[in-house]
């Protein structure tokens, strides 16, 4: 029986080649869980508009504090940009960690300013289960929020990693880095996508 020498699990670029597929299949899935959630959106959207029955009377508009949020989300992936730059470049772990640090602080603001806006919508009497805008609001908004949390513990690791200068110029050595900021972005052109959504939707 022929003895097998050169496994493809045991060759680091195999390993760093089918992570990214992986990754890319993980997001591609993600994709078309928030795709059809938008579509959803957009179909009950347009008919409880014809029909006269989308938003309440006394509905508060569209908060615009989700600004604010969507610019804590853009600079952390510019945030976490500059992190894979300076490792790619062999920069020494502190400042690679340090850019991972400032995506970190990025994060939970922008989670804090989804509590604040769901607060406030609370409070301006849009309630969860009143009418189908509050609830598809909230659902959309959370669902994205709930993967902002799942990624939090990823985050953390990758940036202890980083402060711990294991991150450096050959790709091999950041393959945890590199699913990090794939997934960053990822959430980050997704809450773009629903923020222009949520505006259009909130009109009328």
């Amino acid at each position: 029986m022929p003895v097998v020498t050169d496994s493809p699990i045991s060759d680091q670029r195999t390993r760093l080649d089918a992570g990214r597929l992986g990754m890319l299949l993980f997001l591609l899935s993600l994709g078309m869980v928030f795709g059809a959630t938008i579509i959803a959106y957009v179909v009950v959207r347009l008919q409880l508009v014809a029909e006269n029955n989308w938003k309440p009377d006394d509905s508060p508009d569209f908060p615009w504090l989700l600004l604010l949020s969507t610019v804590l989300l853009l600079s952390s992936s510019a945030t976490m940009h500059a992190a894979v730059s300076s490792a790619r470049r062999g920069r020494p772990g502190r400042t690679v960690g340090g850019w991972m640090s400032v995506t970190c602080v990025l994060v939970l603001a922008f989670l804090v300013s989804q509590v604040v806006v769901w607060t406030d919508l609370a409070l301006s009497n849009l309630v969860f289960d009143e009418s189908l805008y509050a609830w598809m609001f909230y659902i959309l908004t959370g669902l994205h929020a709930l993967h902002v949390l799942f990624g939090l513990p990823p985050l953390a690791l990758t940036t202890r990693s980083a402060w711990r200068g294991r991150y450096g110029p050959d790709p091999v050595s950041r393959p945890g880095l590199w699913h990090c900021s794939a997934y960053w972005h990822f959430l980050d052109g997704v809450w773009v996508v629903l923020f222009l959504v949520l505006a259009w939707g909130t009109r009328g």
